[in-house]
This record gives C-alpha cells, structure tokens and sequence, in this order.
C-alpha cells in the first residue's frame, strides 16, 4: 500500500477512494450486506444451499472471514455438523486484530422467506452459546434468502440467556 508517516497513519493518497466510510454508509451496510447475499442467485444443481457468513464491517471497508457450508437440509439437519460449524462461528466473530471498531454480521443465507423456522431459531441458539464463552466483536446475526433478510436479537432478559430469540421488525427486501 504506501509507507506509514511518522505518527503511524498512511499518507492521505495511499488510502483508497470510499474509504474510510462514514457512519451512514457503515448503518447502511449493516442491512445491504445480508441483503445482497440473499439476493445471490441459488443454481439448480448446488449441492449445498444454506451456509453461514461472517463479514465484518468498519470504517476501513466490508471483508468476509469466513462462509461455512451447512447441512442443505431446511430441518434441523444433522445435528452433530450443524452444532460444530455454529461452534465454529462462534470462534471466528472475535474482535478483528486490526480495527478495534468493526462489527462482525453472522449471516445465515439459504434459499426460503425471511421467516425464521425451528431450524433457523435452532442455529441462532446454538452460535450465541458459543459466542457466550469467548470474547467477540459486536455482531449480529441474519437471516437472508432471495426474499430478503431480517436480523434476529437475542433476548433482552438476562434470567434466561438462551431461549427462543426475538425479532426487530427490520425486514431487508431485495431491490429489484
């Protein structure tokens, strides 16, 4: 990239055009990025349709760490698989060792509504136990499919940290 000037910033012409983003556009990729997923077309001879991303987003742009296939079964699947890739997940949404700032996005595509199912609820559960046993960034977790994405909460009470989750009335629709 370019070289660092004496107080560890690079030289404003190294940094390239867009960035950093501003807060708006950092608001507004919370939702375009699930969204733009979904709206990924699904082939008709994909052997694996659901998976899980994790992306982040900072000022210093948008970045996937990671896309995890899951059991393509819109169920529960094999519980076994599913429980070690949401696992997994849980691991990979730690804070970014570069920008202190960045959110990480949990999102799970597949190829349904943006209703979520047991399966759905199931997945959403079993990532926040992991993530409740490590340090993570801030992040968010959605559900996206060609019908448009909608973000699930966890629940704001603290007696019972992991029943079924709660949803914002945020609901993402493709633009067409």
């Amino acid at each position: 990239m370019g070289e660092y000037i004496e107080d560890g910033h690079f030289e404003e012409e190294d940094i390239p055009p867009g960035l950093p983003l501003t807060a708006e556009e950092l608001a507004r990729a919370h939702y375009d990025v699930p969204r733009d997923l979904g709206a990924m077309p699904f082939g008709p001879d994909d052997m694996i349709t659901r998976s899980l991303w994790v992306v982040f987003i900072g000022v210093w742009g948008i970045w996937t760490r990671a896309i995890l296939p899951l059991d393509n079964r819109l169920d529960m699947g094999d519980s076994d698989n599913i429980a070690g890739t949401c696992g997994l997940v849980g691991g990979l949404i730690r804070p970014s060792a570069c920008h202190e700032d960045e959110e990480a996005v949990v999102v799970l595509r597949r190829p349904a509504e943006p209703d979520p199912s047991p399966a759905d609820e199931h997945i959403f559960r079993i990532i926040r136990e992991a993530a409740a046993t490590r340090e993570t960034a801030s992040w968010s977790f959605f559900i996206t499919g060609p019908e448009g994405a909608r973000e699930l909460n966890p629940p704001a009470t603290a007696a019972d940290p992991y029943p079924s989750f709660t949803r914002t009335d945020q609901q993402v629709r493709p633009v067409l």
